[in-house]
């Protein structure tokens, strides 16, 4: 045991040692596995925080996702129904202006009849008028007075028919 002796000195070295490590426990790896412990709580805690904010991030992305779904097809239904409103404009003012051309087509052809029905009459009046003065131009040197007006009575009765 020549190599290893236990003296004083070796004790005195041996509890300076034990000692420093008691303090560099108390004083210096203490304070440092705290540090070290509160800094990884803190990157844990900064790691988690990240991951529900991308997680949230994700959700409203997703929610504006189905939104702009939801803006599109209230888009696209409300172009559908402003096209299906101008169809309907569209084909009111044709109904509208084909009953109107009919209403103008009918009120011309009753303005033709009329006017026709006018026309015919005076035609007949004339030519009951000039029947009459040809037959009293016939009759003026053949008749007497009365045989006269008994046969115009008589031909005017017959035009009338």
């Amino acid at each position: 045991m020549d190599m290893f002796e236990i003296n004083i000195t070796s004790v005195i070295q041996l509890m300076s040692f034990f000692l420093l490590l008691y303090i560099l426990k108390k004083f210096l790896y203490d304070k440092y596995f705290e540090v070290m412990d509160a800094r990884k709580e803190k990157i844990e805690g900064e790691i988690k925080k990240a991951e529900q904010l991308r997680k949230e991030a994700e959700e409203l992305k997703k929610e504006a996702k189905g939104e702009l779904i939801k803006i599109r097809e209230s888009a696209d239904s409300i172009i559908k129904k402003a096209k299906e409103e101008a169809e309907e404009i569209v084909n009111n003012a044709k109904k509208k202006a084909e009953a109107e051309a009919e209403k103008i087509l009918v009120s011309a052809k009753e303005e033709i009849k009329n006017e026709r029905e006018a026309m015919i009459k005076e035609v007949e009046q004339r030519v009951g008028e000039i029947a009459v003065v040809l037959a009293m131009k016939i009759l003026k040197g053949t008749l007497d007075e009365k045989a006269k007006r008994e046969y115009l009575m008589k031909i005017l009765k017959e035009h009338e028919k």
